[in-house]
């Protein structure tokens, strides 16, 4: 018997088969959640393939795109690894969650255990970080499908476009946090990297330092200092009281609980011309960042006050939290990384860094705020004039 036959095989014994009706009901329902690009997003994300290579042509309404996708994911008995994505990535939406639950049981809490051990070579040495399941996905093209190959160029440019808006959230010459511009002259960090100074009205004396680097050199760019209005914290939301005890997620942190504080500059540091061009800002997403499990982070940030640094996961994300509005990863940080920007490798902002696992000996993740969550909250507030486009 052959390899393919047996998984077929095992497959069958594991996955209860969704029926015709089943179907109509799911594409009814995800073409009220998901458009074209969410899909293709979700798509490659749970299965490692591209939507209109793999799966169904383009030109077809949503629904029947939809339908089309979920009888071929049958066909191959890979319609649960689908249906786990949406179920982990639409938290707001139980009416979907509970049909996924209702029709597919398998696809609720993990990916079905499809295990059929790989041994993936190169010139006869087994490779290390490569899965040993022969359903991992993607892997009919590609060991990890969200290891991205950047141009080398374009990445290191936007890199020094980010570094020069990433800066030091200090008092007194001491860090207190990182923070990066969103606007010409509005910073964004965590509300407990400022809460304590806020509390005490004094603002005036925080100061934000941009281009504080260590040079090819070896020696130190101290940077430029940028002060805070007085009044200068124009938004905030505080962070769950959950996440000063042992156990972070019980309950879950609210949407009024994103742990941010959108700042205001004496100047419009955006404007300042660096290297010929102005500083800039970093633009925030209005929609949510498909992140699969293992997705690759970079976090720019200045721990323990430290010039700036990049932490680079090539493994990072766990996953979300139970409703969505925290992300956890492994990629490090320290004390002072606070309010950092996190990246995907393509250099598209998702997270704002703001908290580490309470267990300080055997850390299990960090975690950050969805970064359009973030955005929504400060547009409902009528700041949006205060964020760059």
């Amino acid at each position: 018997m052959s390899v393919e036959q047996r998984s077929t095989e095992r497959l069958e014994d594991k996955v209860p088969k969704l029926s015709g009706e089943d179907i109509t009901k799911l594409s009814k329902s995800l073409a009220d959640t998901l458009n074209f690009d969410d899909l293709k997003d979700f798509v490659h994300a749970s299965t490692g393939d591209r939507l209109y290579v793999e799966y169904v042509g383009e030109g077809r309404p949503l629904r029947q795109t939809i339908v089309d996708l979920l009888n071929v994911l049958e066909q191959r008995g890979t319609s649960p690894l689908f249906l786990h994505y949406v179920y982990a990535w639409r938290p707001g939406r139980p009416d979907i969650r509970k049909l996924i639950a209702d029709l597919c049981p398998v696809a609720v809490d993990a990916v079905p255990d499809q295990t059929i051990a790989l041994s993936l070579q190169k010139a006869g040495r087994v490779q290390a970080d490569a899965p040993t399941n022969a359903f991992a996905p993607g892997l009919q093209r590609n060991v990890r499908p969200y290891l991205a190959k950047p141009d080398v160029l374009v990445w290191i440019t936007r890199l020094s476009e980010i570094c020069h808006r990433v800066c030091r959230i200090e008092r007194a010459g001491t860090g207190l946090g990182t923070g990066f511009l969103v606007g010409p002259d509005t910073v964004l960090t965590n509300w407990h990297v400022i809460k304590d100074v806020n509390a005490e009205g004094k603002l005036a004396e925080v100061g934000c330092r941009f281009d504080y680097v260590r040079l090819a050199s070896g020696a130190m760019n101290p940077g430029q200092l940028v002060a805070l209005r007085p009044d200068g914290c124009l938004s905030f939301s505080p962070y769950s009281m959950a996440e000063t005890t042992a156990t972070p997620e019980v309950p879950a942190p609210t949407i009024d609980e994103l742990d941010f504080a959108l700042l205001q500059l004496e100047t419009t540091a955006a404007q300042q011309r660096i290297d010929g061009a102005k500083r800039g800002w970093i633009a925030l997403p209005r929609e949510v960042v498909p992140l699969p499990r293992d997705t690759p982070l970079l976090i720019v940030q200045h721990p323990q006050g430290e010039p700036m640094k990049v932490a680079m996961d090539t493994q990072a994300v766990i996953g979300p939290n139970s409703n969505g509005t925290r992300i956890k990863y492994s990629a490090n940080t320290d004390p002072g990384s606070s309010g950092s920007p996190c990246f995907t490798m393509e250099w598209e902002i998702v997270a704002l860094h703001h908290y580490g696992d309470p267990n300080y000996w055997t850390p299990k993740f960090n975690q950050g705020v969805p970064i359009n969550l973030i955005r929504q909250r400060i547009e409902a507030q009528g700041l949006g004039n205060a964020l760059g486009q």
